[in-house]
């Protein structure tokens, strides 16, 4: 264990456990370390607990005295997290600890991303059940794996384990702002044939890079109108090859489907006497695209530089094929919530491409309160993968989670949190998914559910943070709704 940095830092409780967290790997599909260590921590505190195949866990905690006969409530969060980190950063997140920092109110990842999403909801969890202090209902704490990657932890997740009839989400990233419902919707993998011829003689081999972008939660900051950078470079490349004989070589961008793609780069081959022509053309894409996203990705960088020369390119036909798909694909708003309107209702995002040997392989990711028009979303992309004689298949579909406008356990959270804080709180419909949804369709009962938790921001990015203050707020928050249940 490293030194504690977070030792003096309150709520020392929750922070305890969080800063543990940073120390143990858990990118989405690498959990079984993180689930020995909730074994252990269910052990220490003679919870009753079970695991899966999986690497999901449920712990139960007792009622307490004078809650015996109350309901008993449902604690949920993910053990994973996204690994980013800036290019040329050497973070090995297999066995290295996350590093971070106290920046006034933050704790902040500079160079990864922190593990926030959801190590702090994971924290919190952790911490009421460690509360000596106070007496509460019996509590069950769902621990799910492999969140990020499109909640496959949660699909194998046996729902029948589940005794409380209300569920408490730690999953949400706005203090004061508690999530009533959510998105649902597939991802989908594209395999696009493809094939390669040798490379024209007296050519230039040129790597078109595309950096510098904000990029971010590809639901929840997708109204933030951020650049895609395999959209920036597949219009670049239209550009290019209606004034010079390009050829493909390579095409590569995004990390994870569920972020939007930050980087992408492509290697292209030209006569040897467009080089210059190719060099003006991008530097003018650059004014352009910056001017398109000086609000929201002001340091977008399109460079162009020499690269080792290519033996081989994509046949014509493959590389209109790739480029017409990735084109055409729609990334980005489809439709604002007609009920909150200043919601995302529906989304698509492009968010990775990768060549390999006979196929590009790209991941589009579909996002939607209303299961109609994730349908209908993906009814594009099936279309689209089938002109173009592709192939596909659904990774996840994670369904939606309905807003129940009759819900009892809102009507608790806004009366405390008015009480508490002197002002009423938000509700929204969050245009990502959680696994409410998912476990509102396993559980035996109905159950009633919110989401709420602290600040945090930059999610699957480095640079990502969670703020002090609000995770003071949520704690405060959290041990009072639940004495109220």
């Amino acid at each position: 264990m490293k030194d504690r940095i977070l030792a003096n830092t309150e709520p020392k409780e929750v922070f305890h456990y969080f800063e543990d967290l940073t120390c143990i790997p858990r990118e989405s599909g690498n959990e079984a370390a993180v689930c020995a260590y909730l074994v252990e921590f269910a052990k220490a505190h003679g919870l009753e607990y079970q695991t899966d195949d999986a690497h999901n866990i449920i712990m139960r905690r007792s009622a307490g005295k004078g809650f015996e006969d109350r309901a008993g409530v449902i604690l949920q969060a993910h053990m994973d997290m996204v690994c980013e980190k800036n290019a040329g950063v050497e973070h090995d997140f297999a066995k290295d600890p996350i590093s971070f920092e106290i920046e006034g109110d933050k704790i902040i990842a500079r160079d990864t991303t922190l593990g926030a999403d959801d190590g702090i909801g994971v924290a919190l969890a952790l911490a009421i059940l460690a509360d000596k202090s106070r007496e509460y209902p019996a509590l069950e704490f769902v621990c799910t794996a492999d969140e990020e990657r499109g909640m496959t932890g949660v699909e194998a997740f046996d729902g029948s384990l589940l005794q409380g009839s209300t569920l408490i989400n730690l999953d949400s990233d706005d203090e004061g702002v508690f999530i009533i419902g959510c998105a649902g919707g597939p991802v989908v993998k594209v395999f696009l044939p493809i094939a390669r011829e040798a490379a024209p003689a007296d050519v230039s081999t040129l790597r078109i890079s595309v950096r510098g972008l904000l990029g971010g939660h590809s639901g929840e900051d997708i109204h933030r109108c951020r650049a895609n950078s395999i959209k920036l470079l597949c219009r670049l490349l239209y550009t290019l090859k209606e004034s010079v004989a390009l050829s493909l070589v390579d095409f590569m961008g995004g990390l994870k489907y569920n972020a939007i793609p930050r980087e992408a780069e492509a290697i292209i081959a030209v006569p040897a006497g467009d080089v210059a022509k190719v060099e003006e053309l991008t530097a003018a894409y650059q004014t352009v695209v910056a001017k398109e996203y000086r609000f929201s990705d002001p340091d977008i960088s399109i460079t162009c530089a020499a690269a080792d020369a290519a033996r081989q390119v994509l046949t014509k036909a493959s590389r209109d094929g790739l480029l017409n798909y990735l084109y055409f694909t729609q990334s980005g708003i489809v439709r604002m919530n007609p009920e909150f309107p200043d919601i995302v209702e529906s989304s698509v995002s492009l968010g990775v491409v990768r060549l390999e040997a006979e196929q590009a392989v790209i991941h589009v990711m579909t996002r939607s309160s209303m299961k109609s028009m994730y349908e209908e979303m993906f009814c594009h992309i099936r279309r689209l993968t089938e002109l173009h004689g592709a192939t596909y298949e659904v990774m996840s579909c994670c369904p939606e989670w309905e807003y129940d406008p009759d819900s009892g356990v809102k009507k608790t959270c806004g009366e405390l949190y008015q009480k508490l804080y002197g002002k009423a709180p938000k509700y929204m419909v969050l245009h990502a998914g959680l696994e409410c949804g998912e476990l509102g369709e396993k559980a035996p009962r109905k159950l009633d559910m919110i989401s709420l938790g602290p600040d945090v921001r930059n999610l699957h990015s480095p640079g990502e943070y969670v703020t002090i203050s609000s995770t003071q707020k949520v704690w405060h928050f959290l041990r009072e709704l639940l004495c109220q249940l």
